[in-house]
């Protein structure tokens, strides 16, 4: 516990702005997962899920290698 304790006092210990640089990389990803599950829940609400089709990797020709 003494782990959390250190780290919690180092955390207050910061200056506002660059305690704020260390957050938003946290901030942008919750937003981002929770539009993400807003958006499934819309598209889910009345309706079966979605299964995403596997798609065939696209086939490459290559010629004239060599020569």
């Amino acid at each position: 516990m003494n782990l959390v304790t250190d780290f919690s006092g180092w955390l207050s210990r910061l200056p506002a702005d660059f305690a704020f640089l260390l957050a938003l990389p946290f901030l942008v990803g919750a937003a981002g997962l929770l539009a993400d599950r807003l958006r499934h829940r819309k598209e889910g609400r009345g309706a079966e899920p979605r299964r995403r089709e596997a798609k065939a990797a696209p086939t490459i020709h290559v010629s004239g290698l060599g020569g």
